[in-house]
């Protein structure tokens, strides 16, 4: 009765969403259920389960075809997803002592960016997580990953350009700076800004070709 189990539901679940958080997906990649059974050791049912709980997560979405696949973004949630993270992030680092943040940035080192998108959008997280929980607020760190878990693929998406995305993630981390404060400010605006307008961009193009056909 592994399907009734709590422990193979919870073990599927974490297994998954590690899976899903290591870039092993693709946004709108369908999940094979049968597969992930086999390769987790379960049956279907624990899998069908830790999808829904992806879901509720808002990780995971129904698929047209049945079943269950990674989350697809529109532009106009990840307009307001940007600009929620960047709201919050600015609020926490201008509660945070200069030394504190400072060690906060320190800890990433320019040589351990990878040279991936999935390495860009996993050390993207992490430094707005080390920000977040550099204040001391498990709530705050809380609310930063979760925004970074429904982030991670349009963040591996936007990071085809690697050369650009290192150099935007090594000025971020740059705490070698006379005004900590007023630089981490700029970089998380700007960071999100570009990634706004991009969205915005995206909107403004299929209303044009809507438009035209």
């Amino acid at each position: 009765m592994a399907a009734l189990d709590p422990i193979t539901q919870e073990r599927v679940y974490r297994a998954l969403k590690a899976e899903y958080l290591a870039g092993r997906y693709s946004a709108g990649e369908r999940f094979d259920i049968a597969d992930i059974a086999d390769r987790h050791g379960s049956s279907k049912t624990p899998v069908r389960e830790a999808a829904c709980r992806l879901m509720g997560e808002r990780l995971v979405e129904p698929d047209s075809a049945g079943g269950f696949r990674v989350t697809v973004a529109r532009p106009e949630e990840l307009i307001h997803l940007y600009a929620w993270n960047a709201h919050l992030l600015l609020c926490l680092t201008q509660r945070i002592k200069r030394s504190v943040l400072t060690q906060a940035l320190a800890q990433f080192s320019p040589d351990d960016i990878g040279d991936t998108p999935v390495d860009i959008a996993k050390l993207t997280g992490s430094i707005f997580l080390a920000l977040a929980t550099s204040t001391g607020n498990p709530e705050a760190a809380a609310t930063i990953l979760q925004i970074n878990e429904r982030l991670f693929y349009p963040r591996v998406d936007g990071a085809t350009n690697v050369a650009e995305a290192t150099r935007e993630l090594r000025t971020m981390t740059n705490s070698d700076v006379v005004d900590v404060h007023k630089s981490i400010h700029r970089r998380i605006e700007s960071y999100h800004e570009r990634r706004i307008i991009h969205q915005q961009e995206i909107i403004q193009n299929h209303v044009e070709r809507s438009t035209k056909d």
